[in-house]
């Protein structure tokens, strides 16, 4: 019974070896010109720093600390009434 042949596959039939044969495809430069501001670039919004700004920045903060703490006390709590086996 013969053995069939341990060497390597020759590299042209390998799939990498056909994957990097290939040109790579030709990128068109899409540059402005130099000085040229887009129409989304021109217009920057500008937030007053009144309190009917703040109060709600404040309220999502109060409201993410809330819910962090009550997720970690529940996950406690609830690791008390686990029995460990």
């Amino acid at each position: 019974m013969a053995m069939p042949p341990l060497a390597l596959k020759p590299a042209s039939r390998r799939f990498t070896a056909t994957i990097y044969a290939r040109p790579q495809p030709t990128i068109e430069h899409d540059e402005a010109v130099p000085g040229t501001v887009e129409a989304w670039e021109a217009i920057a919004p500008i937030r007053p720093d009144t309190a009917h700004v703040r109060s709600p920045r404040f309220l999502d903060l109060a409201g993410e600390l809330v819910s962090a703490f009550l997720i970690i006390a529940g996950g406690v709590l609830a690791y008390g009434f686990l029995p460990i086996a």
